[in-house]
């Protein structure tokens, strides 16, 4: 089925109402490699989505909308967001010759955010999940975010500004907090139990079974935290991906916005903000929004593992690396 293009927000028409509108902010990134490299990351994030929004039927999430939002200044060059333009809507920022520019990347940036945000909330719906174009979302990632809204009743709450779907990797290892000590405690008890009672399942004729329980327990229990440390958190925590239920829900750091989801209650609200604040290299877009959280003092959160995976190694600002450098 075709779907209609919406050249601006005013021109937007959609009298039906959805659970959840996601939105894809993306702009070309072959000027930037003098169009050798066609990377096609928002082909692969647009073919999950689609996936996701025909065969996904989570409970609250049922009816969702699919939008792209073009914010490349020459969209008629972005030949790849033109060939998707029969299999999903797209919405163009630039399309209009008299759309003022700006030479600051972080303010152009902030702004084709804004845009984004206010266009997408033309589309009725409790929920709109911002996406940059080079993320890939899990299969179930629809349904752990169920879980963990339902789980900490953040379908009623309206004290948050927004919930994280993605943090990098490499930040994402143990650190000097409660949770580390909560968490190397819990590896240390079951490394333990497991050390324990692989020894009492050996023939008593075997040596081991000279030593008492408590001792192999204590083995297990100091050989396991030290594991999960050298292995790291980011990894030893993977296993959660599998199983929608044993995500978690933490605060959310203020950096990123490869794929974050607000609820309709902070669009306007949000918008308005951003829009008197200025970014530069040293005050980025991700956290311009979460200055607005504790300007109106509503919680963040992040889920935990991540429920995206971030494919993008060339970023669409100008001082990123040629893709070529990651090869």
């Amino acid at each position: 089925m075709v779907h209609s293009t919406v050249t601006s927000v005013g021109s937007i028409v959609d009298a039906e109402s959805y659970n959840l509108v996601v939105v894809v902010i993306t702009m070309s990134r072959e000027q930037k490699d003098q169009q050798i490299y066609n990377l096609g990351y928002l082909t692969q994030t647009v073919a999950r989505l689609l996936r996701i929004v025909h065969t996904d039927s989570t409970a609250k999430f049922q009816r969702k909308k699919l939008l792209v939002c073009d914010v490349d200044t020459q969209p008629k060059r972005f030949a790849e967001a033109a060939d998707l333009s029969d299999h999903v809507q797209i919405m163009f920022r630039y399309q209009n010759a008299t759309t003022k520019l700006t030479e600051n990347l972080h303010e152009k940036e902030k702004d084709d955010y804004i845009y984004c945000l206010r266009a997408a909330s033309r589309f009725v719906s409790p929920y709109y999940l911002v996406l940059e174009d080079d993320v890939l979302l899990d299969e179930s990632a629809v349904e752990s975010v169920y879980f963990v809204m339902s789980y900490f009743d953040l379908f009623s709450a309206i004290d948050w500004l927004f919930l994280k779907l993605y943090y990098p990797q490499k930040w994402s290892g143990y650190g000097r907090n409660l949770q580390t000590v909560v968490e190397l405690a819990g590896y240390s008890v079951l490394g333990g139990f497991l050390c324990a009672s692989v020894i009492w399942l050996m023939p008593k004729c075997c040596k081991c079974r000279a030593m008492p329980a408590w001792f192999w327990f204590a083995v297990g229990a100091g050989f396991a935290p030290l594991l999960c440390v050298s292995i790291g958190r980011q990894y030893v925590e993977s296993w959660r991906r599998y199983f929608s239920s044993t995500h978690q829900l933490v605060a959310a750091p203020g950096c990123c916005t490869q794929a974050t989801l607000y609820p309709a209650l902070v669009i306007s609200e949000l918008c308005a903000h951003l829009s008197r604040v200025h970014c530069h290299p040293k005050f980025p877009v991700d956290i311009a929004v979460d200055g607005f959280a504790h300007v109106r003092g509503l919680k963040r959160y992040l889920v935990e593992p991540n429920v995206v995976r971030h494919i993008g190694l060339m970023s669409s600002l100008a001082k990123s690396q040629s893709a070529k450098y990651f090869l």
